[in-house]
């Protein structure tokens, strides 16, 4: 291995390191924003009246559920706290939305 290859292994992981918190953010508000992206097409089918796939409300029944079931083991951070509360409330609204969906429509 040569001396510039060391070099740039040891920068890249440096800025990594630098930059942790910022990549953790990111992927926070990617989190976020695909939480709401999924109940905002659920009030789209509710409001059009479509009848959802059979694949969206496994999708959020599963998602519900994990999440529910994993809540007492990230329960001890406040971060976690809240992203798991958010996820209980975006997915359960969700499955909600969608099973109205199938039951109405």
């Amino acid at each position: 291995m040569s001396v510039s290859q060391t070099m740039f292994r040891y920068s890249f992981g440096n800025q990594l390191r630098k930059r942790k918190e910022l990549l953790y953010n990111l992927g926070a508000i990617s989190s976020y924003s695909s939480m709401l992206i999924f109940l905002w097409h659920g009030i789209e089918m509710l409001v059009s009246r479509e009848d959802p796939k059979h694949t969206l409300v496994l999708y959020a029944a599963s998602s519900f559920f994990s999440i529910l079931v994993m809540a007492p083991y990230k329960w001890d951070k406040k971060w976690m706290r809240i992203k798991t509360s958010v996820g209980i409330v975006v997915f359960g609204a969700s499955l909600i939305i969608y099973l109205l969906c199938v039951w109405v429509y």
